[in-house]
């Protein structure tokens, strides 16, 4: 290295007498010698000894090269080799010698003494010097990397730049710095100068494996390499093997702040150095130094790190609080941004959600990863199947350091960009919901603090996602609680059935948006499930085309015959699914029966489309809605039953006042056509007197003729009420054919159809049974019937007849229609009741008599307006023989 630095201090270099070898020094004091000898003997034998004096040049040279002791010793050397010139140069030069040199030798002895002692205060003074500028140099230094530590410039540089200056500082070829990780227990390379990068090279120590680090760390000492034996170290190996470097010297120095161990600087040089013990002290004080300056920085970037996830933290919280408002996605995303904000070494961070139903990990909230390139490890993640899938089955964190080494790391054709995995549950008390990691391109860039933060937000996530579900569950029992109301309220206040099966249909749909919600009823007759209501447009167009499935056929006719709800959220798994093609989107279905005790009277159907899908919660819903679908269906079973008997006890109660009203017209008949019977036969027998009687006038016979005439048709009627009034006998009744009557009935009136233009059709059953009636009185009600047909008809018409078997084949059921203007339906409740005719002729009592006789013949007659023109009246005769009172 240069004895200048960056810093722009020059190194200060020794003088020369300080600086040079001593053979230089030796050999200028030898050359001013063989010169002083060489030109002694000239100039004496010419001047004289005035050369003499030049001897102190030499001895001047040796005090002032070598200080006081050889400039004495080179005195007397030199005094000796003036004797022994003197000798050789001059005659008597023992005795000139002796004479002169008394003086002469002294101040050779000074000059050297004064030369050597100039040479030593010089020297003093120079070394002391040089280790001020040294000392101050040092400490200029060391105060710019401290410095330099404390306000980086650039903070991701802040280790290359501590070890560019202590490379300087120590004047070495190459510096490493190995920061101690003390979570981890091992020593990580963090910082180089050496020209290759080192970021492609896994430098990690761990505890043990180098005995230069354990040696340092151990000590607290400064330690030296500088020979081979040394280094052999693994980690010499590691650091200058690897990098192509012949290193001959290393100075290692332990960075310790108090018991805290930051990490080693290796000061590394190409040649063989010699440490100074002062040089070893310096090293050892401003390691001291540097480690104070990191461990504040260490600690101001922990408070500020606190600070800062103290602040994300409460950010979060706020966010919680807020999570009805801005949804459970914003909260994730909130979260994984403030992992990557907390944890400088992350670049990616996600939150995988554990699907229950499907047992997957799915990601919710991702940041780092480019939005069209998702990181198919993202996806599909089991449980106990690799490093996440592991967490949610123990629950604990896993901070994998190199996934390319680590067993846990599920691996795959390819790895990922990423080499380091962090990994935490969302976990709330016991329950495991997912799991938050973030990655890293470095190898062992996560720390035990930052694992115990990511727990931390692990567990924020989880909070937010029980909020979210808190949330979801109280709208959803709300929405539940609505829907169970709300068809409660049909069932209370509707007795119309396939409103309130309406009104459920489509609030199942809305409210809890299922694909598509349907109702079948069973069908006695078949044991089919007829489609009574269906959701929407599809709904309504199934329901149009008399939709239904056989007993057996689909998951709803399986519910249907089972009794049990079925559910399933992939149909094509279940053998017995039968697919609408109205509905081909269907993957998920469940149906519950519509059913009390054990009577089923339909079933419930839900269908589902992904992204949905069907859950216990589902099953439940429904089954309390088909829960309160069946007592709907119970109560309008009831009210239906309660009509038909309530119309039934109005018939016969209204059958039973007929009757009375009927009795008491017909005793009042029988008396009062018994009581006019007399006066009658009185009458005709004096009109038979008076027509014998002669002189009559012929006006006054026909007169007669008309009053007997009259009142032999006034004796007919009183006694053919009196027929009709009169109590039945048993032995009145005979085995009579109907389409018999009908026969003689038309042939009777065939004249007076023909008359008044009515077209007469008869579509007798040939397979007719006769039935025990009074021929007389059936005969009476069905010429009753044609003429009231007839007259109805005043510009003709047509009147049909037809006779039949009833469906249970026990009575005879003859049916009179006719063209007519029909009944007007103001009389038309009441027409069977005597007296009501809307006839300006009628008596209204012809109606009346025949309801009369049929129902003594243990049958019913019925009266109806067509819905085009006419009207229809009905008569049902018993075919068994019952008993007539």
């Amino acid at each position: 290295m240069n004895a200048s630095n960056s810093s722009g201090i020059k190194t200060v270099r020794p003088l020369l007498m300080i600086e040079s070898p001593p053979i230089l020094k030796a050999g200028v004091i030898l050359f001013f010698t063989i010169l002083y000898v060489i030109t002694f003997i000239p100039i004496t034998n010419r001047y004289g000894i005035i050369s003499a004096p030049l001897v102190a040049v030499p001895v001047m040279l040796a005090g002032w090269l070598f200080g006081n002791k050889a400039g004495v010793l080179s005195g007397f050397f030199f005094i000796l080799l003036n004797a022994v010139l003197y000798k050789i140069a001059i005659p008597n030069g023992w005795q000139v010698w002796l004479n002169t040199s008394m003086l002469g030798n002294s101040l050779i002895l000074a000059i050297g003494l004064v030369f050597g002692n100039l040479h030593s205060i010089l020297s003093e003074s120079a070394q002391i010097e040089t280790e001020l500028r040294s000392r101050e140099r040092y400490l200029i230094l060391l105060k710019i990397a401290t410095n330099n530590i404390l306000n980086p410039k650039t903070p991701s540089d802040k280790y290359y730049d501590l070890t560019t200056h202590l490379v300087n500082l120590f004047v070495a070829d190459h510096g490493y710095f190995l920061r101690w990780d003390k979570t981890q227990a091992q020593a990580i390379l963090a910082a180089s100068t050496s020209p290759f990068d080192p970021s492609s090279i896994s430098i990690k120590l761990e505890a043990g494996q180098s005995e230069i680090t354990d040696s340092v760390l151990k000590t607290e000492q400064a330690l030296i390499l500088d020979n081979k034996a040394n280094l052999q170290d693994p980690l010499n190996i590691t650091l200058f093997k690897n990098f192509g470097l012949s290193i001959q010297s290393v100075l290692c120095i332990p960075l310790l702040a108090r018991e805290h161990k930051l990490g080693i600087m290796l000061l590394a040089y190409n040649t063989s150095r010699k440490f100074l013990p002062e040089e070893i002290n310096q090293a050892e004080q401003g390691g001291q130094q540097i480690a104070l300056a990191l461990q504040n920085v260490q600690q101001d970037s922990e408070i500020q790190q606190r600070l800062r996830e103290s602040s994300a933290l409460a950010r979060i919280m706020r966010t919680l609080s807020e999570t009805e408002r801005i949804g459970l996605q914003t909260v994730l995303q909130l979260i994984v941004s403030s992992a990557k904000e907390l944890i400088p070494a992350t670049e990616q961070a996600v939150i995988h959600l554990l699907d229950e139903e499907k047992q997957t990990l799915t990601p919710k909230a991702v940041i780092g990863y480019p939005s069209d390139n998702v990181d198919s490890n993202l996806l599909n993640i089991r449980p106990n199947t690799g490093v996440a899938g592991q967490v949610i089955v123990s629950g604990e964190a896993i901070n994998i350091a190199d996934i390319s080494t680590d067993p846990r790391f599920l691996t795959s054709a390819s790895l990922p960009s990423y080499r380091s995995l962090m990994v935490a549950a969302v976990q709330s008390g016991e329950r495991i919901l997912g799991t938050i990691s973030v990655q890293s391109r470095l190898i062992g860039a996560f720390t035990e603090d930052e694992n115990r933060l990511l727990i931390a937000l692990g567990t924020q996530a989880a909070i937010a996602i029980e909020n979210a579900n808190l949330l979801e569950n109280i709208q959803q029992t709300l929405k539940e609680v609505n829907a169970l109301y709300r068809v409660n309220q049909g069932l209370v206040a509707s007795i119309e059935t396939d409103k309130l099966l309406q009104d459920t249909v489509e609030l199942l749909q809305k409210n809890f948006g299922y694909y598509h919600v349907q109702i079948y009823i069973i069908e006695p007759d078949t044991d089919d499930i007829v489609l009574a209501e269906g959701s929407g447009e599809i709904g309504r167009a199934l329901k149009k085309a008399g939709h239904r499935l056989y007993a057996g056929d689909g998951i709803e006719g399986y519910a249907a015959e089972t009794g049990d709800p079925f559910f399933t959220n992939d149909v094509e798994n279940v053998h017995f699914f039968a697919r609408n093609p109205f509905l081909p989107d269907t993957k998920s279905e469940l149906a519950v029966p519509v059913k009390i005790g054990g009577r089923i009277f339909g079933v419930l159907d839900i269908q589902q489309v992904p992204p949905g899908y069907l859950t216990q919660r589902d099953i439940q819903l429904v089954s309390a809605v088909a829960d309160q679908l069946a007592v709907a269906l119970q109560k309008a079973e009831l009210y239906e039953d309660l009509q038909i008997s309530l119309k039934q006890e109005k018939a016969i109660r209204n059958q039973l006042v007929q009757n009375e009203r009927l009795a008491v017209m017909g005793r009042l008949l029988a008396s009062v056509s018994h009581e006019l019977n007399n006066p009658i036969q009185a009458i005709q027998n004096a009109l038979f007197l008076l027509k014998e009687e002669k002189g009559i006038s012929l006006q006054g016979k026909q007169d007669l003729d008309i009053v007997l005439a009259e009142s032999e048709r006034m004796a007919n009627m009183i006694a053919q009420l009196r027929a009709t009034y009169r109590p039945v006998q048993t032995e009145d009744f005979r085995m009579t054919q109907v389409n018999s009557i009908v026969e003689d009935v038309h042939t009777l009136i065939s004249p007076h159809l023909r008359q008044n233009q009515v077209i007469f059709e008869f579509q007798p059953n040939s397979d007719l049974p006769p039935i025990l009636a009074h021929s007389d009185q059936i005969r009476q009600v069905i010429l009753n019937l044609f003429m009231n047909a007839v007259e109805a008809m005043a510009d003709g018409g047509k009147l049909s007849i037809e006779t039949k078997l009833s469906e249970d084949q026990s009575e005879v059921v003859l049916t009179v229609i006719d063209t007519g203007t029909g009944i007007s339906p103001a009389i038309l409740p009441n027409i069977f009741e005597a007296f009501v005719t809307d006839k300006q002729k009628g008596t209204g009592l012809g109606l009346t008599i025949s309801y009369d006789i049929v129902t003594k013949h243990r049958g019913r007659i019925t009266a109806q307006n067509n819905p085009e023109r006419g009207s229809t009246f009905k008569v049902w005769l018993p075919v068994q023989s019952k008993e007539i009172k």
